[in-house]
């Protein structure tokens, strides 16, 4: 159950009790323990772990008394839950005609910490890097008079977007539940599309279904938000469809968020089995599901299953993609695709932030026009490939030091497993110092807490910079 740990514990005596504190820490955090869920006895734990039950019961006591647990007589210890709500289904479409408050709530702030005024190997933002852009030529042939002169670039859109640019994106999904340009709006990158759909879907205090690990954008926008996170695991096939179908058995969420496809941090995949397990739950239920696939269209050599929303019966599917990932990050436009109704309400939300940014609209079509989109996706996924093969080359090396990851067929991530001994933090510490940084995995999970796992991004460096900053973190370890 709890993967990366190992069963045995072969910590020094003096960081016996932290060791197993921590770990189970993480796996009630991650939802490994799902909410709810009753813990192993003391007993059993401590033979499993080959530790003394005295240790079990001390970490036991302080999961208890911070509020993570908690004993019920004769029974034993239980994760604990969400406060009580009623179980009958609602109907999510409800929310779509009623009368909300609207106000949008500040943006959330970036990950700059780990950077600071020099330029570091950086390891740790989930983007392409220059290269990337300048491969994608996409100023070539954008004349920015000319399209001044020929369009109403110079004034604001119908909040939904360019029309033309809606049209191709629609067509572009192949989704026959995404029929027509009425069903996508234009959102200023993916991180918009999500806040008003989280708006529009909960409110504080609500509970939501999410993956966790998690894109720390997302959780962050949730935490802000005011939402309770119901962690549901993730393993080598994605989300635990298992677990949340029980966890829907006790709880109504009010929408699940998945990223099925190259999921960000762990670079799994949604089987397609879970797919429909997914979709079958959610219709059962009516519980709607947000679907963030920035990555589907950055696969290597097979492509992955259809999205969610290409499945998708009962219009339960919102479904949000963004071209910074597959152009370059500081082009800030993504899209919401979704049935009639949410795009009515979704529109009237998006009035309060009045239109995208028009002129970048018609610079993106024009550029869609002359094309070389496709030849540019073909062109990096060849490149992305290349990168995650040199930062692999190096990870290989490390599997007889106790390092385990998983090769991903596509997106940006390796999700990195460190031998037992090693803190990520005093890791990332020690690699802040030689100019590297990356991701320690406790930046994707609700609450900061000790953990093996660390994510690298291989898109941002060139291959001579993934390079040098492998060899540095190799030394390290």
């Amino acid at each position: 159950m709890l993967s990366g740990w190992g069963k045995g514990i072969s910590m020094p005596r003096k960081t016996l009790y932290q060791t197993v504190y921590q770990r189970l820490r993480y796996a009630i955090l991650s939802g490994d323990f799902p909410l709810g869920s009753r813990l192993p006895p003391e007993r059993k734990l401590a033979e499993e772990w080959s530790v003394s039950r005295n240790t079990i019961v001390h970490a036991y006591a302080d999961l208890e008394s911070e509020g993570l647990i908690y004993s019920r007589v004769g029974s034993g210890r239980y994760v604990q839950p969400l406060p009580p709500s009623a179980l009958p289904p609602f109907s999510w479409r409800d929310r779509l005609s009623g009368v909300d408050n609207l106000s949008a709530p500040s943006l959330m702030t970036e990950l700059n910490s780990m950077v600071g005024a020099r330029a570091p190997l950086n390891f740790a933002f989930g983007e392409g890097g220059n290269h990337t852009r300048l491969k994608a030529k996409f100023a070539q042939g954008i004349d920015p008079l000319h399209i001044l002169e020929t369009s109403d670039a110079d004034y604001l859109f119908p909040v939904q977007g360019h029309l033309e640019l809606r049209k191709w994106i629609a067509e572009w999904m192949g989704c026959e539940q995404v029929a027509s340009p009425a069903q996508v709006m234009i959102t200023s990158g993916s991180q918009e599309a999500l806040q008003m759909t989280t708006s529009i879907l909960a409110s504080p205090g609500d509970s939501i279904a999410v993956e966790m690990p998690t894109y720390f954008g997302a959780l962050h926008l949730f935490q802000a938000l005011g939402l309770h996170l119901i962690p549901i695991p993730v393993d080598g096939d994605g989300m635990r469809v298992d677990v949340l179908e029980g966890i829907l058995s006790r709880t109504r969420p009010r929408f699940i968020y998945t990223v099925p496809t190259f999921h960000n941090p762990t670079g799994t995949i949604l089987s397609m089995e879970r797919r429909r397990q997914l979709l079958a739950l959610s219709e059962k239920h009516g519980i709607p599901i947000v679907e963030d696939d920035a990555y589907r269209h950055l696969h290597f050599e097979q492509e992955p299953p259809p999205p969610l929303k290409a499945l998708d019966r009962s219009g339960n599917v919102v479904y949000i993609n963004t071209f910074s990932k597959v152009l370059f990050p500081g082009l800030r436009l993504g899209w919401v695709a979704a049935n009639r109704p949410f795009m009515e309400r979704l529109t009237r939300f998006k009035e309060l932030s009045i239109s995208t940014n028009t002129f970048v609209q018609h610079a993106l079509w024009s550029y869609l026009q002359q094309g070389s989109f496709r030849t540019h996706l073909e062109e990096a996924r060849r490149h992305y490939q290349r990168q995650a093969d040199v930062m692999g080359r190096h990870l290989s090396n490390l599997v007889a030091k106790g390092v385990s990851y998983a090769t991903p067929g596509g997106g940006f991530y390796y999700w990195v497993s460190l031998p037992e001994q090693v803190s990520p933090k005093e890791l990332l510490q020690k690699a802040v110092q030689q100019n590297v940084v990356f991701a320690t995995g406790d930046l994707f999970l609700p609450r900061e807490t000790e953990q093996p796992y660390i994510r690298l991004c291989y898109s941002h460096e060139t291959e001579d910079g993934i390079e040098q900053g492998m060899q540095i973190l190799a030394s390290l370890l």
